[in-house]
């Protein structure tokens, strides 16, 4: 597989040439929100975008869903869900039931839910706890050779989770991004990562970007902060964003339909 730090031979490039072409970065992937498209927030190639918030404020859900309704080939390394879990909130996600009700269906019916699962064909697994940055390489890699393509996306669930040894915590954080930001170059993905905020900060209602854990708001192309009300919506804010408006603060989020009981998410104005 490729190694981390290695760099390909620079070339000379010549921008004209790069019109027209679908491999030369920074194309959006599909827009599966309406409110994300009218509002420039788009997930994009050769890219790193960062979705956080605290525990429990959506950020997994909206990952998840990004990934099922793209429909793209997608590497998920699932480091903070386990495979029971992913799947029981896929199921929900899918099929409009609660979780409970997802767990039930798994349990007496497999058969079925297998045949609904298939629908997220699209999405190849990893489920490894703490993955270093070779152990990444590697899914990458088996990716590949397994559908004879790079991911169009990656999603990393979540930053705080890649084993970086030798490194102090916020150390390894950036190193780690640094190091994804050539991946996401070198595979022309968009690499999609979850991260936490610090506690304390107040969200108005999203937190703001300094609330990012470990000062790496750098890199990313885009930043957004999510959190959800008590009458069933997320908002998300975006507090860095190189394509569209950004608000620093948090303070103008666009918002979402949520319901994490059903792992439902969607514009404003759909029904269900």
């Amino acid at each position: 597989g490729r190694a981390f730090h290695y760099r390909k031979g620079k070339c000379m490039k010549t921008l004209y040439r790069s019109i027209g072409r679908s491999d030369i970065g920074g194309e959006p992937l599909p827009m599966v929100f309406r409110t994300f498209k009218n509002n420039n927030i788009s997930f994009r190639r050769s890219e790193i975008s960062m979705i956080a918030g605290p525990p429990g404020a959506g950020k997994s859900t909206l990952g998840l869903a990004l990934a099922l309704r793209m429909k793209v080939p997608t590497l998920y390394l699932s480091a903070d869900t386990n495979v029971h879990t992913m799947a029981m909130r896929l199921l929900s996600m899918i099929s409009g039931i609660s979780q409970t009700d997802a767990e039930k269906e798994i349990s007496v019916d497999p058969a079925n839910s297998k045949e609904k699962l298939h629908l997220t064909k699209h999405i190849f697994w990893s489920f490894d706890s703490a993955p270093s940055l070779n152990d990444i390489d590697d899914e990458v890699t088996a990716f590949e050779e397994l559908f004879g393509e790079s991911p169009s996306l990656i999603v990393i669930d979540n930053l705080m989770d890649i084993s970086m040894d030798g490194h102090e915590e916020f150390g390894g954080m950036r190193t780690a991004l640094k190091e994804l930001k050539y991946l996401a170059r070198d595979t022309n993905a968009a690499i999609l990562v979850l991260h936490h905020t610090k506690e304390g900060f107040q969200g108005d209602p999203c937190q703001p970007r300094n609330a990012i854990q470990g000062m790496v708001s750098q890199l990313p192309a885009l930043i957004v902060t999510v959190a959800q009300t008590d009458n069933g919506l997320l908002g998300v804010a975006s507090v860095k964003n190189r394509y569209g408006k950004a608000d620093p603060q948090g303070k103008n989020p666009v918002w979402l339909q949520f319901n994490p009981e059903y792992m439902y998410i969607a514009d404003l104005q759909e029904q269900r």
